[in-house]
């Protein structure tokens, strides 16, 4: 799934939201999240480490090694994870949550499903402002000095170090580790990741005289494939788009890896600065613009939040020969089309590139060092290759370990469902999503340029331009 904000209801505890809406010096990050969630509405691990504390630490081995009889109440964990409170990846987290619980009699995790990335993030922040912080929760990965600038989450290098350090690190793809640390510290630890990808029709690419066993390898060639995949009726009207792009979505994930391709440098890894108005970036958009404009071989945008989810079924119901989507929507890809299909990497300018998007594992601040123990159990859990192989297998999500590729199960998957090796090899090339201060207020600033400029309101360079005004004035405190 991509870094997905996604829409709905936004489930928060009662808070007025509306004395959110004016930052303050002392809580700008709380006020950001909070601000851009009222918008939208309105429009086993068993080693254990060893603690201070004797004491403590014969709680946390009573608790959290498995197999041991725990004769005090097991250790209760908080875990916010981003779904509805139905649906089918709500009910594979609720399976393999029992599974851990079943497992770790001395551990009980509690799941809430909160809702999107957006309102998870917010109700949060919610919990940490009201002194009642979760225990642990998967958040949008870029949200980490969001997180840092409230003291929200710790670091977890101690944890690693136990868990065999750099050996055990160094088995997660590096491309879903980069907007995981900052300063030296790991902060987070990858969980449900994804990327975009190219997913074309091949029954359509064979009847255009394409060959459908390979897509597009760079700008210039889907021009053309997008050309001869577009048809037209007798009075001129589109019955086949060649390609669609949900680059005007509620967050410019997408649009950053025609960043990445064109070799745009546009944010800075310490979270300070943006760069939205560089002349690779101007070149990135003026692109989308002449796919729609130029060539129309794209249909006409913006149509905005709608556009993220209508993508995907518009290639379903064979009415666009090409688009770029999520791995996550794989699955979903898979079960419905009716068609043969196939999926490559995104096209390339300067190089080829893709952001990596999705959720992460973080554990709070202010909780006990037995809570936070007991996380980090449960997070090992989890990640470890078999049941990565299992959430991966289950959503389309990326693996996000090396050794997952060798579960069998994943194996398995792979022989039935090949395509999904696409994203996974595509990491190599992948680069950081946009990770800064504000990068939800932020994201939408460059998603509000990328519409005015596909309206014809402003140019690319005007819009662009005034994208990087805006958001340079908001890092400013930062600085």
């Amino acid at each position: 799934m991509r870094i997905g904000r996604r829409r709905g209801a936004l489930g928060l505890t009662c808070v007025p939201l509306l004395a959110y809406l004016r930052p303050t010096p002392r809580l700008p990050l709380l006020h950001s999240s909070l601000r851009l969630a009222f918008y939208r509405l309105s429009v086993g691990l068993t080693f254990v480490p060893l603690l201070a504390s004797v004491g403590l630490a014969l709680l946390v081995a009573a608790t959290v090694l498995p197999g041991r009889v725990d004769a005090q109440a097991p250790v209760a964990l908080t875990y916010y994870y981003p779904v509805g409170a139905s649906g089918p990846l709500n009910k594979l987290m609720t399976e393999m949550v029992n599974d851990f619980n079943s497992t770790h009699p001395g551990i009980r995790v509690e799941p809430v499903f909160a809702g999107n990335y957006v309102q998870t993030m917010a109700k949060a922040m919610t919990a940490v402002l009201g002194g009642t912080p979760p225990d642990v929760a998967v958040l949008d990965t870029p949200e980490l000095f969001s997180l840092l600038d409230r003291d929200a989450v710790i670091p977890l290098d101690d944890f690693i170090a136990q868990s065999g350090g750099k050996t055990w690190l160094d088995d997660f793809y590096q491309a879903l580790l980069l907007n995981a640390q900052t300063g030296g510290h790991v902060y987070s630890i990858p969980w449900q990741r994804s990327t975009p990808i190219f997913y074309y029709n091949r029954d359509m690419f064979s009847k255009a005289g394409l060959d459908p066993s390979r897509a597009p390898k760079n700008w210039t060639e889907l021009v053309e494939y997008a050309q001869k995949l577009t048809i037209r009726d007798a009075g001129g009207a589109v019955t086949q788009w060649g390609v669609e792009a949900p680059v005007a979505d509620t967050s410019p994930w997408v649009f950053q890896g025609f960043l990445i391709e064109a070799g745009a440098p546009f944010f800075d890894p310490n979270g300070k600065w943006v760069r939205f108005n560089s002349p690779e970036a101007v070149h990135a958009l003026q692109f989308i613009l002449d796919l729609q404009n130029k060539y129309q071989v794209h249909p006409p945008g913006p149509t905005g939040a709608a556009f993220w989810s209508q993508v995907p079924q518009d290639f379903i119901q064979e009415k666009v020969a090409m688009i770029y989507s999520t791995t996550g929507n794989m699955t979903f890809i898979r079960t419905n089309a009716k068609f043969d299909w196939n999926a490559g990497f995104m096209p390339a300018d300067k190089q080829y590139g893709a952001p990596t998007g999705g959720g992460s594992f973080y554990i709070f601040n202010r909780t006990s060092a037995a809570r936070q123990a007991a996380a980090w159990t449960f997070i090992h859990w989890m990640t470890e290759p078999q049941q990565a192989a299992r959430w991966s297998i289950g959503t389309g999500y990326v693996p996000i370990r090396k050794t997952e590729l060798s579960a069998p199960a994943f194996k398995d998957y792979l022989r039935q469902v090949p395509q999904a090796l696409t994203a996974t090899l595509q990491l190599r090339v992948a680069g950081e999503q946009m990770t800064i201060h504000d990068v939800d207020e932020i994201g939408l600033l460059l998603v509000t340029a990328i519409q005015a400029a596909q309206t014809g309101r402003l140019t690319p360079q005007a819009a662009l331009d005034q994208a990087q005004r805006n958001a340079t004035a908001i890092l400013a405190r930062y600085q």
